[in-house]
């Protein structure tokens, strides 16, 4: 029976005192030479399919045990297990496997493992996957969007493997005018003009979505800043400006539009997907999970394995070809709370067997995307910064024209400081 984490399960150990000898017994199992401990560290979002995996690691692997270390959610023991391990971490130890979360922009609360990503990829605390990568036929033949995959390499290898990832699409219905400019800023000239007050009640939503106005914000191999402040505060006052126009059509719409995770809101509902540009017009995700493995793993083989399983097709075809031994199966994509899967090959099943014509017009979607990043804390700080600026500037009498520039200049010298560390 698989190891259970102390983190996750407490003492699972019973002393049994026996005074009246002057004993007393209270051990744990000791492990054999020859034995496999994988270690997992996860998130409580992704625990359940982390559990999965270990179950069908151990049903097909007699050597290998597998431990699944879920990282508290409340704040303060959080932050306590994180700070123990990532003091693990430097000290050269560490999991054998992260499956993390990446978190939404406004998860300012949040904090994860690993705080920076691309920091993480240069520090050396992850191994390279690209021996484990090419010799692994999936490679050879997978429908990954490269855009994607290029984000989890550093120095021309691959240290993270992205698993899923968020991007915002404006779902079109027939009678509804189509976004004719590249740019999100020709986006909202175009819609502040338009008589269609759905399409208002959509861009409304934009002021929370600040730290989406321009990415890539940074450049950690080349050590550049580009994120430029000039651009966002200018699209700001734009954006704060169409607000305010919009307020007394807005007021008359009861119905509430928002923008949609990579799909419509109904499976079977046929509209034109748009992915929602930057203000340069790059169409851009965010990353909202990933895995890796420890640098400091002696079982790095069998880690790449574990987190291959939610990618390939081996728990399907192990459970095909052995009817009578049900195991765990995954379908392409680690699913959490909608999130856009990271191959058109798992979208059927994510979409919950669309349409054939509205499995198509997601795909094609899903392949417009130009790049993606990693959240980290610039991110989430401007999205708090950008969503109370122009929600206060929009709905008062509030003079936004100071605080722009400052929101900027913080996030600018953020992104410096991080990609000098």
């Amino acid at each position: 029976m698989r190891k259970q984490s102390m983190i996750r399960k407490g003492m699972s150990v019973l002393c049994v005192c026996a005074l009246a000898a002057g004993l007393c017994s209270c051990g744990t199992e000791e492990k054999s030479e020859e034995e496999k401990i994988l270690r997992v560290v996860t998130d409580g979002s992704l625990h359940d399919q982390a559990e999965a995996a270990a179950t069908f690691t151990e049903g097909t692997n007699s050597e290998v045990e597998v431990e699944i270390q879920q990282l508290p959610e409340k704040k303060e023991e959080r932050e306590n297990e994180i700070q123990k391990l990532r003091t693990e971490i430097m000290a050269g130890k560490g999991p054998d496997v992260y499956l993390l979360d990446g978190n939404q922009e406004n998860g300012e609360e949040f904090l994860p493992l690993l705080e920076n990503p691309y920091q993480t990829m240069q520090s050396g605390a992850l191994a390279s996957l690209d021996e484990f990568m090419e010799k692994d036929s999936y490679w050879e033949d997978n429908t990954y969007h490269e855009a994607i995959l290029k984000e989890g390499q550093y120095d021309g290898r691959q240290y993270i493997i992205p698993m899923s990832v968020m991007y915002y699409v404006l779902p079109r219905t027939e009678d509804m005018e189509e976004m004719t400019g590249d740019t999100l800023g020709e986006w909202v000239e175009q819609v502040a003009n338009s008589e269609d007050v759905r399409l208002k009640k959509y861009f409304i939503t934009l002021m929370s979505q600040g730290a989406r106005w321009i990415q890539p914000a940074a450049d950690y191999e080349s050590g550049e800043v580009l994120f430029d402040q000039k651009k966002w505060c200018e699209f700001a006052d734009k954006f704060i400006r169409f607000g305010k126009a919009a307020q007394e059509e807005l007021a008359l719409v009861e119905e509430h539009y928002f923008f949609e995770n990579g799909r419509a809101a109904d499976k079977n509902e046929k509209v034109d997907l748009q992915i929602v540009p930057d203000i340069d017009g790059r169409k851009m995700a965010s990353i909202m999970s990933y895995a890796a493995v420890g640098m400091s793993s002696d079982l790095k083989q069998e880690a790449y394995d574990y987190l291959m399983l939610f990618l390939n097709d081996q728990t399907k075809q192990y459970n095909k070809e052995h009817p009578d031994i049900r195991l765990p199966e995954f379908y392409g994509y680690l699913s959490h709370i909608g999130n856009v899967p990271v191959q058109e090959s798992a979208f059927e099943v994510w979409m919950g067997y669309p349409d054939d014509e509205v499995l198509q017009e997601t795909i094609n979607t899903f392949r417009e995307l130009d790049g993606t990043y990693f959240l980290t804390s610039a991110e989430r700080t401007l999205f708090t910064e950008a969503s109370d600026i122009c929600s206060e500037a929009i709905y008062s009498d509030y003079d936004w024209t100071q605080a722009l520039p400052k929101a900027a200049d913080s996030a600018w010298n953020t992104y410096k400081m991080m990609v000098s560390e």
